[in-house]
């Protein structure tokens, strides 16, 4: 499998969002799938904590865990 097939910088070819995007990170020979979870409005997310008002604080764990509890 070619790492260049999972190169993040190849993002820029898609005119819409995908729902589910591929990665593989140096010479790591797995592939690392992460997927869409929500679109939020760019007034409604800090732009420097990339949270939303009742994630501050919050870890990824703990936003994941809200959000699909």
């Amino acid at each position: 499998m070619t790492i260049a097939a999972f190169d993040p910088r190849l993002l820029n070819r898609y005119s819409t969002p995908k729902t589910l995007l591929h990665f593989q990170w140096g010479d790591d020979t797995r592939v690392y799938r992460y997927g869409l979870v929500e679109v939020i409005k760019e007034k409604d997310i800090d732009p420097t904590l990339k949270q939303k008002k009742d994630e501050i604080g919050l870890s990824p764990k703990e936003i994941l865990e809200k959000k699909y509890k």
